[in-house]
């Protein structure tokens, strides 16, 4: 049993702010490991005073520094050090920051220079449209219902969350979603409020995509819903334009609102004004995404199927965005050693029955036995392009069996993807 001044992995997460999972993923990266692992049930505790550097991690991934980075940072001892090593990021990011003024000033000049200084409306603001595929919005996900479903849960059912994670999140899961599918489950995303965090799951067979979200609000609500998948994306865009709203369950929807709907409805309660159905709800201040008849996959099976990690590859997710793009092929062969390499290369084909030579991955390191694992570029880029935070960690059971590609930052990603066999001309060039 743990000792009693140990807190537990949840109680811990809400204490600095980062989601369970994100903790379980730095323990895993050697970042902030665990005060106690229970060998009996495999649980996590913390011990109190590791909540400062967990929030200063937190706080150092929301700058976008590099796991070694952090990792050296948290293990510095000396105070003056710790700041030198801060800055150093900072100036980098500045220094990055700098290059893109600079490459937008460039463009916009190049723009002018082709096209002069009037635009085709006069000069002035170009709109944007509700829904980033350009095209109109689906009528239930946009529909303003101003009248709340009477015995719905209401605010004790509430999950308040930043609307520009959400939509990010919503985006990430969706990859792992198949329009038109049959059965229709797959073309839907799986909403879930555990009291601690909203989780989004999404499943194409081949893949299974699963975010967490950490609440802005605390909230004791426990709910699940499976909610359609062109809905949700057609909702995305409104939600990145607000800073926060609140997810409510309803027997046939979701309602996604924000707090300004809420608190006017509120002043004219506590002012004791009736509260008309029109009145009550400004415009654009809700959306609606419809649920689903069918029951979601029960993905924590699965996942608790999975036999038990060998190898585990923690590297750059630009660097491995970059290696595949390199690879210019259908399949990307990724290669670990023993000594902790990891290495890059491009599938043989029919036209190249030769294997490609393998690419250092600089900076990504590796533990456990040597493995080399093949994955269909459409099945890994997607996976690791919609990533959280600048690194990816890669579980590796087998060449044959599913690999979990996670990544974190105050929430996590994790994508279950499944590799490739290798092409026949490979095997006979082995």
């Amino acid at each position: 049993m743990p000792d009693t001044e140990l807190i537990t992995i949840g109680a811990f997460a809400r204490a600095c702010g980062l989601s369970a999972s994100a903790l379980r993923f730095y323990a895993d990266a050697g970042v902030l490991a665990p005060a106690l692992v229970d060998e009996g049930t495999g649980y996590r505790y913390y011990a109190p005073e590791q909540s400062a550097p967990a929030r200063l991690l937190r706080h150092l991934r929301a700058v976008n520094m590099p796991l070694p980075a952090v990792t050296a940072l948290l293990a510095e001892p000396d105070p003056a050090r710790a700041l030198v090593l801060l800055d150093e990021h900072l100036a980098d990011l500045d220094r990055h920051q700098g290059e893109i003024r600079a490459a937008a000033a460039a463009a916009l000049a190049a723009l002018l220079a082709t096209h002069g200084s009037a635009s085709g409306s006069g000069g002035g603001a170009h709109s944007v449209p509700d829904d980033d595929r350009g095209g109109a919005r689906s009528p239930l996900a946009t529909v303003r219902n101003p009248e709340p479903e009477r015995g719905s849960p209401g605010t004790r059912d509430d999950v308040w969350v930043s609307g520009p994670v959400l939509a990010a999140a919503i985006d990430q899961v969706a990859t792992a979603t198949v329009a038109d599918a049959e059965p229709a489950v797959l073309d839907t995303i799986l909403f879930e409020a555990d009291g601690s965090q909203l989780i989004l799951t999404a499943t194409d067979r081949y893949r299974l995509a699963t975010r967490t979200v950490r609440l802005t609000r605390v909230s004791a609500a426990v709910w699940d819903a499976t909610v359609n998948a062109d809905d949700l994306r057609a909702t995305a865009s409104w939600l990145r334009r607000r800073h926060t709203v609140a997810l409510r369950p309803h027997s046939d929807r979701v309602e996604f609102c924000t707090a300004a709907t809420d608190s006017l409805e509120s002043d004219r309660v506590e002012a004791g004004e009736p509260t008309t159905r029109h009145a009550a709800q400004p415009d654009d201040t809700r959306r609606y995404c419809r649920r689903s008849t069918h029951d979601f996959p029960d993905y924590r099976v699965m996942l608790a199927a999975l036999a038990p990690v060998r190898t585990r590859v923690v590297l750059s997710r630009a660097a491995l965005l970059d290696a595949m793009e390199r690879a210019d092929s259908p399949t990307v062969v990724l290669h670990t050693t023993s000594t902790g390499t990891v290495s890059a290369a491009a599938g043989a084909t029919c036209e190249q029955p030769e294997p490609a030579a393998a690419q250092h991955i600089p900076q990504a390191t590796a533990t456990g036995p040597a493995m080399t694992i093949h994955f269909a570029v459409t099945t890994l880029y997607p996976a690791v392009a919609a990533a959280v935070g600048p690194e990816v960690m890669l579980d590796l059971i087998a060449p044959d069996q599913p690999v979990l590609i996670r990544s974190a930052d105050d929430g996590d990603l994790s994508t279950l993807a499944m590799p490739r066999k290798p092409e026949p001309t490979e095997e006979t060039a082995r």
